[in-house]
């Protein structure tokens, strides 16, 4: 698992290995320009020529880009510099990175103000590679000025049409104008091919519309000691495939379907039994011994044909006898699955609220079993059970008052707030699912493909993450494995046929092909083998 920083904490590990350790800044600094250089020395040397601009501005961000635009220099690569903020008003490492530029006989062109901003366009149309070091991880209000025009143009410059030459942009620890912490665009951002993101990867990296702008990240120690690193105390972290790996549940050769894990699945309703068929169905496929499901006649008539491995229960007209019979029920299996297809009716809130309160075994909550708590998540403090819900942003904006925009907007923050507040452990779905843990822990999922975006796909999610939850797993684990192997198996059938007309069953498919791939990787590596 990889550990991730905000913009804040890399800071503070800086500042702790210059005063507690003595490394001086200007060494961090030099270690980083070095790192940049040779990232565009090994892209000059592979494609196009050897144009190279850098765009520098204030700060330590600004400093990298001086040591690397003398370094390259150096080495016979002909460079270009524009500053877009007086050099001459740097001061500390940054001032002495300038001086040494300067020195080395560097020249930099200085954008005063919009009429320089010809000379700037002039430049990047003769360049094949262009340096971004602008603005680092401290950008806390949005970009304006000669900055943002700055940054306009070479996205332009990047995406020109019209242009029979390749183009190439690499930024400095972070795309310009990307807020470090929660990868919100500040105004404007420069729109990456690729990152030099030095120590730690960033979280603003990893989170849309951060990683958009990010492009290819590579990330490039600069000599801050590794335990300087982790007392920084990240809560971020992205998921591997070792660690799908290590929380995979074991198999001994003598397991059988109990040992597997039974899991009770209340899903479907008249014209949507295709949600319960798709829960049930993903839930086997990712190992559930016995699955079990709860619906109406005519869902359970489907599921009997669609998906003969599982069992059901045939719920009649009288709520509060399905609800008697469903806790009862519940308490003989080892987790619940609850809200794929079951509408948004009556029924459907008496049934949740009477699992809730009553089911002692980890529940698993999607769809309408989140939609009928509407405006009242104040139901799941009171909850019995150990709780994983996995709401998409309208669904999580309709907990909270606040519309899906808002919710992709806030994502960070919204997720680790709300599970935290309500204690329970919360999958934001999206094009990098956040699950947040009520300690405060946040995992950043990279598996996925906008192929995924299919009516289903989300039933398909419940039932992976019901059945890890009914094998044992923690409700962390359970989130974080489900939506690692989801991601997996959706990208796996990306590959074969490719992201358009992807559906929901294409990636139920696949969840044993993807749990295949995890484990044959971790046994390779023997991380993972047969008891």
């Amino acid at each position: 698992m990889i550990q991730i920083a905000t913009g804040t904490q890399m800071r503070q590990a800086d500042k702790a290995a210059i005063q507690g350790r003595g490394i001086p800044g200007m060494t961090l600094m030099e270690t980083a320009g070095r790192a940049l250089a040779a990232e565009v020395e090994k892209s000059a040397e592979k494609s196009f020529g050897k144009e190279v601009l850098i765009l520098c501005g204030a700060g330590n961000n600004g400093g990298d880009g001086y040591v690397a635009a003398r370094l390259l220099a150096r080495g016979g690569i002909p460079v270009k510099v524009f500053a877009l903020s007086d050099p001459e008003k740097l001061s500390g490492d940054a001032a002495e990175s300038w001086r040494r530029f300067e020195g080395a006989g560097g020249r930099a062109d200085l954008i005063r103000d919009t009429k320089d901003l010809k000379r700037l366009e002039n430049g990047l149309a003769l360049a094949d590679i262009v340096v971004d070091a602008l603005l680092g991880t401290g950008i806390t209000r949005p970009v304006e000025g000669l900055m943002k025009e700055g940054i306009q143009m070479v996205n332009l410059w990047r995406r020109d049409p019209f242009s029979h030459r390749r183009k190439l942009v690499i930024s400095a620890d972070i795309p310009s104008g990307i807020c470090a912490d929660d990868g919100s665009v500040m105004g404007c951002a420069v729109e990456a091919d690729r990152t030099v993101t030095f120590q730690r990867t960033k979280v603003g990296m990893m989170v849309e519309p951060g990683r958009f702008h990010a492009g290819l990240v590579r990330v490039a120690d600069i000599g801050i000691p590794e335990e300087i690193c982790r007392d920084a105390a990240s809560d971020f972290f992205q998921l591997e495939m070792a660690d799908a790996a290590e929380m995979l549940p074991k198999r001994p050769r003598t397991m059988n379907k109990g040992d597997a894990g039974k899991l009770l699945l209340i899903a479907g309703s008249p014209g949507m039994a295709g949600a319960a068929v798709l829960s049930a169905r993903a839930a086997l496929r990712a190992g559930a011994g016995l699955v079990k499901v709860c619906g109406a006649l005519e869902v359970v008539r489907v599921v009997q044909v669609a998906v003969p491995e599982a069992t059901c229960l045939i719920l009649g007209e009288d709520v509060h006898t399905n609800c008697e019979t469903v806790v009862r029920e519940a308490e003989l299996f080892d987790a619940v699955a609850c809200g794929p297809g079951l509408g948004r009716s009556q029924e459907t809130e008496s049934l949740v609220k009477h699992i809730l309160a009553r089911v002692s075994r980890p529940v698993v909550l999607d769809a309408d079993g989140i939609n009928v708590i509407g405006q009242r998540p104040e139901i799941l403090k009171k909850a019995s059970c150990p709780l994983v819900l996995t709401p998409h942003p309208g669904e999580m904006g309709r907990l909270i008052g606040k519309s899906a925009k808002e919710v992709n907007e806030e994502r960070i923050g919204i997720a680790k707030s709300f599970s935290s507040e309500y204690n329970v452990t919360l999958i934001l779905k999206g094009a990098d699912s956040l699950i947040a843990s009520p300690e405060g822990r946040m995992y950043i999922n990279g598996t996925g493909n906008p192929g995924m975006a299919a009516a289903g796909s989300g039933d398909v999610l419940t039932g992976i993450v019901g059945a890890f939850l009914a094998g044992g797993k923690t409700p962390q684990q359970a989130a974080c494995l489900g939506a690692y192997i989801h991601g997996l198996a959706g990208d796996e059938q990306e590959k074969a046929m490719g992201e358009y007309g992807m559906v929901a069953s294409d990636i139920a498919r696949g969840v044993a092909q993807a749990i295949r791939l995890v484990l044959a990787g971790s046994e390779a590596s023997g991380r993972h083998r047969p008891v």
